[in-house]
């Protein structure tokens, strides 16, 4: 144990001898070591023009060689961009030859110059009304055949055919429904307080009145057929004016609650678009054009539109992507109101109609029915993309599945009437009503 002892002993005389600092001789006068005296700043000589010149000149080199960075940067992105649109070019190219093949395999004849009615695909676009009857018409002069009929008819029956006056000839909507409201808060009142003699008349030079339901065609007339009269009564100042009045002896208020019924329920008369049918025999040529009727917009409007945009798209052509394509083209397809759809048949017969830009495809299958000599189930395809139309969904519109403004369309029948008519010999086929052809000659 002396050992060990004597061992760490030994190490912490070792420790405090270490720690006691130099040595120095005996007799030596110990004293504290001279302070170290600060070395002096050599003050920075101001850089000559030389120096300056040749600082600037490197500081350009950095500069210059950041801008080739980035012009190298943008050279790569624009080069990276031409590739990825001239691959999207070549596959458009392919689709473009297999639509090609399509059409060749399908027998696609060449147009044959024939003297045609008119250098337009459609003379315009037509309305009908079941109501009023007679030949088709412009949208214009339909609204005013619509118009006088409903006068003409005021005086058989004149509150149901007021209604309607007021539904059909005044817009906008809005103000229509303002009417028909103030009208109706009028006859709940009579209806609602029998007794009381304030709700049975109206001053007619009551402002809101004069705006809600005055300025609107068809509100005297509503108003006489639901039994109201003029008559001249004490104004609020004292004067005598003119009133409306539902007189105190009429107590048929079943019938007047029937007519506020009547106007609330009531739509305007409107006319609806006629489809311009029209049958094109094999070769003829099929006249492209359409008429401006078929525009949102003017047609010179539109062509000026179409001159100021060709060369930015010439510019654009080889940077535009798939999609903003896509984009433009049914940018331009919002600018059309109207459609022309042209169904073409095996036998080399083309029918053509004109159709809302926002009806479903269902329309075009139910038109093209209605001219068939037999009605049997039949199938309509995309004569460019070969997609059946409807398919899944018969409520698409045609601005939707982009037949818009004018498409043509193949017409066969279905795989099992095609296979029935194989059976029986490949008999000769009808398609369009014998009556239609007759039509055309």
């Amino acid at each position: 144990m002396s050992a060990i002892k004597d061992f760490f002993k030994k190490k912490k005389t070792e420790a405090k001898f270490k720690l006691a600092g130099g040595g120095h001789k005996l007799g030596e006068t110990s004293a504290a070591p001279a302070p170290r005296k600060p070395a002096k700043q050599q003050e920075r000589a101001h850089p000559s023009q030389s120096s300056q010149q040749a600082g600037a000149a490197a500081l350009n080199r950095f500069a210059g060689q950041d801008q080739k960075d980035a012009d190298f940067q943008k050279a790569r992105q624009k080069a990276l961009i031409k590739e990825k649109a001239r691959k999207e070019l070549e596959k458009e190219q392919k689709i473009e030859q297999e639509i090609a093949k399509i059409k060749e395999v399908y027998g696609e004849k060449e147009d044959v110059e024939v003297e045609g009615p008119s250098h337009l695909a459609a003379q315009g676009v037509y309305f009908v009304s079941e109501l009023v009857g007679g030949e088709p018409a412009s949208r214009e002069v339909m609204k005013q055949r619509i118009k006088d009929f409903l006068y003409a008819q005021l005086e058989g029956e004149m509150g149901l055919t007021a209604v309607l006056i007021i539904h059909t000839c005044n817009s906008p909507r809005d103000r229509v429904e303002l009417c028909v409201e103030t009208l109706s808060k009028y006859i709940d009142n009579i209806v609602n307080n029998p007794a009381e003699p304030k709700f049975r008349k109206i001053r007619r030079s009551n402002k809101a009145f004069k705006e809600r339901v005055a300025a609107l065609e068809g509100t005297q007339e509503f108003l006489e057929g639901c039994g109201f009269q003029v008559r001249q009564m004490e104004g609020p100042d004292g004067q005598m004016e003119d009133f409306w009045v539902f007189p105190e002896e009429n107590t048929d208020f079943e019938s007047l609650a029937a007519m506020r019924d009547t106007l609330k329920g009531a739509e305007p008369v409107s006319a609806e678009l006629d489809r311009g049918l029209i049958v094109i025999p094999p070769q003829q040529k099929m006249q492209r054009e359409l008429p401006s009727d078929f525009f949102s917009i003017s047609k010179e409007e539109l062509k000026a539109e179409q001159t100021n945009k060709k060369e930015m798209l010439e510019r654009e052509s080889m940077l535009r992507t798939k999609a903003m394509r896509e984009k433009e083209e049914a940018k331009a397809r919002r600018k059309y109101k109207f459609c022309l759809i042209r169904i073409r048949f095996p036998d080399g017969w083309i029918l053509q109609g004109t159709f809302g830009v926002n009806e479903p495809v269902s329309a075009v299958s139910e038109f093209v029915i209605s001219c068939l000599e037999t009605p049997l189930p039949s199938i309509l395809s995309d004569s460019v993309t070969g997609a059946r139309l409807g398919e899944g969904d018969y409520q698409a519109t045609l601005l939707d599945l982009g037949l818009v403004p004018a498409s043509l369309i193949n017409f066969c029948w279905d795989p099992e009437i095609e296979m029935d008519l194989a059976s029986q010999g490949g008999a000769p086929q009808l398609y369009l009503r014998e009556e239609l052809k007759m039509g055309h000659i």
